[in-house]
């Protein structure tokens, strides 16, 4: 099902014009931060820029929003949910909508072993792609920052959070910390769109509740942005809040949809 599914995302302009243009706009976010830092230090540093006024590579990278593409990367995460369709969602969506595939399921005791195959397929695809696309976002800002070691004045905030002050004193390894557990949690969403499309059916639908519920999530007070973005003020409560809201919130319209998918599925079998 694995094979499949990637070999419909090759196969499909849609999807694969999806992935070019998320590529596109993170590198175009590093071009524009590379060219004003460059710009900026040979008007002050003509010869030589000190390490001290080059900003660090972690901070520069895609995840802490914390650069002149900030536009570009804001865009990227608002609106994750409307990728994660493009490039595999909408064929669930349309597969979901002919009644056949819920009957042969049902008729072939298939149904749980299909969804949650499809469901571990979702996850695997989007976590392992967003983890090239964050290392590979990374790798760029290190040869392009390679000396730099500035944290912009970040590090004035450490009085107020250890897990900050932990951070700044492991940057390289907090970024690749931070790579996992968002590329995981990009992951777990794919999973919520997947089983919304299954369940709602409607690309309309799918498309206004998933983007809806993402953007809330990132309204709440324990933002989902806490966990998401390395080198802010907020400490451990903030974030542990944060990631359980969002473990809870996806955990519970995951479960929900599942059990309106076999209802759907029994439903239609019995007429």
């Amino acid at each position: 099902m694995l094979s499949s599914e990637i070999s419909a995302i090759k196969n499909s302009k849609i999807s694969r014009k999806t992935i070019y243009y998320t590529i596109i706009m993170i590198l175009l976010g590093e071009f524009l931060t590379w060219k004003s830092y460059f710009f900026q230090s040979v008007a002050g540093y003509p010869h030589r820029v000190p390490a001290s006024q080059i900003i660090n590579p972690p901070t520069a990278a895609f995840l802490s929003l914390n650069s002149s593409g900030e536009f570009l990367q804001l865009i990227l995460m608002s609106l994750m949910p409307m990728f994660l369709i493009l490039i595999t969602i909408q064929r669930s969506i349309e597969r979901s909508q002919d009644n056949s595939t819920f009957v042969l399921y049902t008729r072939m005791g298939n149904l749980n072993k299909s969804l949650i195959n499809g469901q571990l397929v979702q996850f695997t695809i989007f976590t392992l792609l967003y983890i090239a696309l964050f290392a590979g976002d990374f790798l760029i800002n290190i040869v392009l920052f390679h000396r730099g070691t500035s944290f912009k004045g970040v590090e004035d905030a450490t009085i107020n959070s250890h897990l900050l002050s932990l951070e700044l004193s492991h940057p390289y390894l907090t970024y690749l910390i931070f790579i996992f557990v968002v590329s995981v949690a990009f992951g777990i969403y794919a999973v919520v769109t997947y089983v919304l499309a299954l369940s709602l059916r409607k690309t309309f639908l799918v498309y206004l509740v998933s983007l809806g519920l993402w953007i809330m999530m990132f309204a709440l007070p324990y933002s989902s942005s806490y966990f998401m973005q390395p080198f802010i003020e907020y400490d451990w409560k903030e974030y542990g809040l944060s990631m359980l809201s969002y473990l809870v919130i996806c955990g519970a319209v995951i479960l929900v949809g599942n059990w309106i998918v076999r209802l759907q599925s029994h439903h239609i079998y019995a007429k």
